[in-house]
């Protein structure tokens, strides 16, 4: 570790940051626990950094990360005397591909803010029923009392509001 210089402990740093998001879902499949997610992904950093002289740069980071976070979460997971989620390697590298699919965490940021600017787009009822369900994390049974609606009317409408905002965010990302 002290042969590795300043420059590639950086250099670790930034591929990091720029799959941290990645990798905390990633993580997050692994450990079923937020705070046990956040513990995980810092603790992934570090290793990142200390084993980045064995990265082979050739290789794609995303999977060569994955395996990292694999390990350590797996490590932590033990630690905790936790077991794993019940997912085999097939499976976590499907969900590593899924996560890939969204890209890197400049591409997720573009993307978040097209998101804002779609969720203006809905309407003022659309948008309150977003906010609780998403923002204050309220179940399908609280907003049914708190909208005065059934819980099988709220599926069709969120139903609709991610369709909308599906749309939304992908003609903006083809006209931008």
């Amino acid at each position: 570790m002290e042969n590795v210089s300043f420059k590639a402990y950086e250099e670790a740093f930034r591929h990091f940051v720029a799959h941290s998001t990645m990798l905390r879902a990633y993580i997050r499949a692994i450990v079923c626990n937020a705070e046990l997610t956040e513990d995980t992904l810092s603790d992934t950093a570090i290793e990142i950094a200390r084993s980045w002289e064995r990265y082979d740069p050739s290789r794609p980071f995303p999977e060569w990360a994955r395996g990292v976070a694999r390990r350590v979460a797996l490590g932590n997971l033990r630690k905790a005397a936790r077991q794993p989620a019940l997912l085999t390697p097939e499976i976590l590298e499907v969900v590593g591909s899924a996560i890939d699919a969204f890209g890197d965490q400049s591409h997720l940021e573009r993307r978040k803010a097209l998101l804002q600017k779609c969720l203006a787009t809905l309407s003022e009822s659309n948008r309150s029923l977003v906010e609780l369900r998403y923002f204050r994390n309220r179940t399908y049974a609280e907003i049914s009392q708190l909208a005065k609606r059934s819980i099988g009317a709220l599926y069709v409408i969120f139903n609709r509001i991610h369709k909308a905002l599906s749309e939304c965010v992908r003609k903006n990302l083809e006209t931008t």
